[in-house]
């Protein structure tokens, strides 16, 4: 008797069994499984979308980054010379599904700080009290931040760093690699995060410079193209913009030269306003 085919929507609907009697966990561990059959890199990509997303969403939930990546790892090596397209696809949701979660908290957080800054509306208000309660709400503030953003922070970090990892110097997927890298970018100006800011420039700079130890190889990025190069210097301005409004001045010299040597790969001349506003930046440096 031949083997029985097990289609990605039958997986999908006992995973939608699993989550909605509780059992979140079990119906992640499910999905995982699937994802390393041999059957997942056979089926089509359009099919796997849906289970992708679920999966996706409950790794999220979860908190479970190393098995989003893998599942992402293994979705992108079955599908990258086929079907790129839903390889964006799949990694835009799960990035916009960790941004909400940062939302949420951060929504959470407002909500739990706007109930400490009433407690007693009859009591009566001294210098002393109105001090020793500022203080106060600092510190159940700095507190209630630790446990409800912080984590979804650091967990949103990852998934940024992952999906450029993922998708990185490659020409079929480089729309969404940039469109990551500014989403990345403004996270880190949002929420002031200095060090994950140096962080991913030094990421984004390993990137560019392993374009040039890679033009022979298939997608390889083209920077002849002018709306390869458009992204790419689009992407670096922003880079230089973040990190004059952070004030990171050593940082702000280095994305100079990275625009710099950008513009030294491509022999191109970027756009007459972004070209004013790099100018703008890097008066700004020189007066600081």
């Amino acid at each position: 008797m031949p083997p029985v085919v097990i289609k990605p929507e039958a997986v999908l609907k006992r995973a939608d069994e699993l989550i909605n009697v509780g059992q979140a966990p079990a119906a992640l561990q499910e999905l995982h499984e699937f994802t390393y059959s041999r059957r997942f890199k056979q089926g089509p990509a359009s099919s796997l979308e849906p289970l992708m997303e679920r999966f996706l969403d409950l790794c999220v939930d979860q908190r479970r980054g190393r098995a989003a990546k893998d599942a992402l790892v293994q979705f992108k090596n079955a599908f990258q010379n086929t079907e790129p397209n839903s390889i964006e696809h799949v990694i835009k949701h799960f990035v916009r599904v960790a941004e909400a979660k940062v939302a949420e908290a951060q929504s959470r957080a407002d909500a739990a700080a706007e109930m400490l800054e009433v407690d007693d509306l009859e009591e009566t208000e001294t210098p002393e009290s109105i001090l020793l309660g500022s203080v106060s709400q600092d510190q159940e503030r700095d507190r209630t931040d630790r446990t409800l953003v912080t984590p979804w922070l650091k967990f949103l970090w990852e998934a940024y760093r992952s999906a450029l990892d993922l998708i990185k110097n490659n020409t079929r997927l480089e729309t969404a690699y940039q469109q990551t890298a500014n989403h990345a970018l403004r996270f880190c100006l949002e929420h002031q995060r200095k060090t994950e800011f140096r962080r991913l420039c030094d990421v984004l700079r390993q990137h560019l410079q392993s374009v040039a130890r890679s033009t022979h190889h298939m997608n390889a990025i083209d920077f002849s193209d002018t709306d390869t190069l458009q992204r790419h210097l689009e992407t670096r301005f922003l880079q230089l913009n973040c990190a004059v409004d952070l004030e990171l001045w050593q940082e702000a010299c280095r994305s100079v030269e990275d625009v710099h040597n950008l513009l030294t790969i491509a022999k191109r001349a970027p756009r007459g306003a972004m070209l004013a506003d790099y100018y703008d930046k890097l008066a700004r440096i020189f007066i600081v």
